[in-house]
């Protein structure tokens, strides 16, 4: 496969690589972000246009509360618009645009689970891919471009996963082709059919470990506690951590098999994430990036788990679309 892949894991590696990419920008950036303010990034980005780079930038606005446009949202894109680079809100198509990834000068990409903001660099579990695959950057741009139009796209590359397009189906099938191992991390814990697949695994011999976030919400502290009682009823061994806020979504799955691979991106395990929403996630298989992936869960495993209050109500079931 011609061009590579490189792995970003947060918050071991900080800015460095997304820096770096971003600052050898020579004719354009192509930028979707569901949230942006971290100051280096920023600064990345009025770099490059001030060099003579076109940055665009494609940002979630309408799935937001008004406060958060007003204080979160608002002064980064006035900052941004500022220095003359183009915004513009994502498309009303999406119940949320939480895609995170970007192109640069059509050979270079950047697909990731967190977001450009300080957090995310500094108290977050998350991961990127740098991909210089030809037909992967193509494909993100693609993307992107019929985003910024407003006009629908429908991806086919297959190592790249896309909501609403393939997301359920791709992540699905890479549970149901599991033979010996699964190791998740997913923020979100709530769409039947994907931990449906992860308990399918577990009840056919798959060791399937799960790492999810103490999640608050619903009225409850931790909405999580569905999906992770559910699991464990399943033969799944699923905690949630609070060492680290836990917002990776990553499936590796058969590691040190020849059908080893991973998915990281930015989808949930929710039935908006992967029906409603723009996501993007990407397919790997190097043995070094897997390697290190579980070299990182493993570790996390390790580390202390949240009591999670057993809750037996059944999942809800993805409304159809």
């Amino acid at each position: 496969m011609a061009g590579t892949h490189t792995l970003i894991v947060e918050p071991d590696d900080g800015r460095t690589l997304v820096l770096q990419v971003l600052g050898a920008a020579k004719a354009a950036i192509d930028l979707t972000i569901y949230e942006i303010s971290d100051p280096q990034v920023m600064d990345a980005l009025t770099a490059a246009r001030s060099r003579g780079v076109t940055v665009r930038v494609l940002y979630n606005w309408f799935s937001f509360t008004a406060r958060m446009q007003q204080t979160d949202i608002t002064p980064a894109i006035a900052a941004l618009k500022k220095a003359g680079i183009q915004c513009r809100e994502a498309p009303k198509t999406f119940e949320v645009t939480h895609e995170k990834a970007f192109v640069v000068d059509g050979a270079t990409a950047i697909v990731m689970s967190f977001n450009l903001t300080s957090d995310y660099f500094g108290g977050t579990r998350d991961f990127g891919i740098v991909t210089t695959v030809p037909a992967e950057v193509a494909e993100v741009a693609a993307v992107f471009a019929a985003d910024w139009a407003g006009k629908a796209i429908t991806p086919k590359v297959p190592s790249m996963v896309w909501s609403p397009v393939n997301s359920r189906s791709k992540l699905t099938a890479l549970a149901n082709g599991a033979l010996s191992t699964l190791d998740v991390y997913c923020e979100e814990a709530e769409d039947p059919g994907t931990l449906g697949a992860l308990v399918a695994a577990a009840k056919r011999g798959v060791k399937v470990r799960f790492i999810g976030a103490v999640l608050a919400g619903q009225g409850k502290l931790n909405a999580n506690a569905r999906g992770v009682t559910y699991m464990e009823g399943g033969g799944v061994s699923a905690v949630c951590k609070g060492f680290l806020y836990i917002h990776a979504k990553m499936v590796l799955a058969d590691l040190g098999s020849p059908q080893a691979q991973a998915y990281i991106g930015s989808e949930n395990l929710s039935c908006v994430s992967l029906g409603e929403n723009r996501e993007c996630g990407i397919i790997v298989t190097e043995p070094a990036i897997l390697q290190r992936l579980e070299a990182t869960f493993q570790s996390d495993w390790t580390q202390p788990s949240v009591a999670v209050t057993p809750d037996p109500t059944p999942l809800t079931p993805c409304a159809a679309k």
